[in-house]
């Protein structure tokens, strides 16, 4: 009753500020209830994203209901093929939490399937008009060569979350072993050894593990090791630019693409990595109660347990590769992720459905949607810095994830949010040190950044029919060689290449090269 109090009258301040800010809430005077398929997490209450805090305020505030149809992550992907290629009277009106591609959105966009946008932002969307005006390169790659926007992105204009993979330490286990915090990739492979010899956790069984997080995101922490994806790769995880040539490639062709192989399999070989990474994926949670973990890679710690988060400290600089290479390259542009809602034909009314979403695109929306409402969740601390009140901060318990705690309240846990992170949520305890971590990241990002790329209807066809294959190609091929069940030798990485090559390998750098040709000049990529 406390809390349910606390957010009426909070929600009373809150509809009075933020009426500049969007159209005068409430958006509707008549009942509307839009449908939406929506992707969700374990960790929001009942696993349903509505049962959060901010959406049942949010719904006070602007009249609207929102019916969600939660879909877990694991099998979101094929349940959205399946609503887009069904019967259209089935659709959702929007799809939330999506992180649909470009390629997507212009296929299904095209199709007639999803609504364009484009002709409403001036009249709907003050906030997110504002937005691009301020960030350009923002309706440059939502839009298609024809002039249509198909989704509404993720925003991020601050460092912190441009660096999705970083390192970070357990300090009572490098303690136990002495050593300093590596900086060179031989560094970290002499310290992972000691570590897993070291019996850290004192419990007389050798169950210590090294490192554990996704397989994806190990790749993507050591492609700048390596020399690979030279233009960030969390938007564009298979081609970037050969630094010795400036030809466009598909690096996982490269030499040294191989030597990551190399260095990745001795790490697996050597029990250094967990052992279940390919099977059960990112485990922080469990193996960091279980004080079994050694070294995280992830975006932020909220996956580790309350009780031990102090514990953990984000390493401030990229380890050189053999070859001197130590770039920060899993980086991204101010668009975060591109098609996170978007609006089908089912859809009756527009203009609403953008006014509801609109608000999330300011500064005080951007809060309001990410750290929950001023004095009920959040408050601004009198050294300017903003923390957790202290009535929301009790509700947090020692076995709960920083994810499980905020999804309580709001709606950033899991992602493939159509919003902007305001630079306030790291201004104070939200994310104090992942930020640390992330601002002194920046001094080893790659020179150029591609953003997210819209393409051409031609170039579409081709990064249609032939990158999404060969991403799961090499994908699949690379835990091969890491796992140990391809033995890496002259004639298996032979073929490897060939494979790759005769996937369409020329035919997506071409299309790369008129798209960034278009983007920046000849040669320019």
């Amino acid at each position: 009753m406390k809390k349910s109090l606390a957010i009426v009258m909070a929600l009373v301040l809150l509809l009075c500020s933020a009426s500049a800010l969007a159209d005068t809430f409430p958006l509707t005077t008549e009942p509307v209830t839009f449908t939406v398929m929506s992707r969700t997490n374990a960790f929001y209450p009942n696993g349903k994203v509505g049962d959060t805090d901010v959406l049942r305020a949010y719904e006070e505030m602007t009249g609207i209901h929102m019916e969600f149809d939660d879909v877990d992550p694991s099998v979101f992907s094929g349940r959205l093929a399946a609503v887009m290629t069904g019967d259209p009277a089935d659709y959702p009106d929007l799809i939330y939490k999506a992180n649909i591609t470009n390629a997507q959105s212009y296929e299904w966009g095209h199709e007639g399937i999803l609504v364009d946008i484009a002709p409403y932002i001036d009249e709907c969307m003050p906030n997110f008009k504002a937005l691009c005006e301020q960030y350009p390169d923002i309706l440059e790659a939502i839009t298609t060569d024809d002039g249509h926007i198909y989704g509404l992105p993720q925003v991020i204009p601050y460092a912190p979350m441009k660096f999705p993979s970083k390192l970070y330490y357990n300090e009572k286990a490098l303690a136990a072993v002495n050593m300093p915090v590596p900086t060179t990739t031989d560094e970290l492979h002499e310290l992972l050894l000691a570590l897993r010899d070291s019996d850290f956790n004192h419990n007389g069984i050798a169950d210590e593990v090294g490192i554990d997080c996704s397989a994806n995101t190990l790749y993507q922490y050591f492609y700048g090791c390596f020399g690979l994806a030279t233009r960030g790769s969390a938007h564009h995880p298979v081609v970037d630019v050969d630094p010795e040539t400036n030809e466009i490639r598909v690096f996982a062709t490269s030499d040294n693409y191989r030597k990551f192989v190399e260095y990745l399999h001795k790490l697996y070989a050597d029990k250094l990595i967990y052992q279940e990474i390919y099977t059960e994926g990112d485990q922080c949670t469990k193996l960091t109660a279980d004080e079994r973990l050694a070294i995280y890679l992830g975006t932020t710690l909220y996956a580790v347990p309350t009780k031990y988060i102090a514990d953990w400290t984000g390493l401030k600089l990229q380890p050189a590769g053999p070859d001197g290479d130590a770039v920060s390259t899993n980086a991204r542009s101010t668009l975060h992720t591109e098609g996170n809602l978007v609006i089908t034909s089912h859809c009756t009314n527009v203009p609403l459905a953008l006014k509801w979403v609109d608000y999330f695109y300011s500064e005080e929306g951007g809060m309001f949607y990410h750290a929950g409402i001023e004095n009920v969740h959040w408050q601004k601390n009198e050294d300017g810095t903003y923390g957790y009140t202290e009535s929301f901060a009790a509700t947090r318990t020692d076995d709960m994830t920083q994810d499980s705690f905020l999804a309580q309240a709001v709606l950033w846990p899991g992602g493939r949010n159509p919003a902007v992170m305001p630079a306030n949520l790291f201004a104070g305890e939200y994310e104090a040190e992942p930020a640390a971590t992330a601002y002194a990241l920046a001094e080893y990002a790659p020179e150029k950044i591609w953003p997210i790329i819209s393409w051409s209807e031609d170039e579409n066809d081709v990064i249609a029919s032939y990158l999404s294959d060969m991403k799961s190609f090499i994908t699949r091929s690379t835990a091969a060689f890491v796992a140990g069940e391809t033995e890496i030798n002259d004639a298996n990485w032979e073929k490897f290449v060939n494979d790759v090559n005769g996937m369409g390998a020329s035919k997506v750098c071409e299309a790369y090269e008129s798209a960034l040709t278009r983007m920046y000049g000849e040669g320019n990529w």
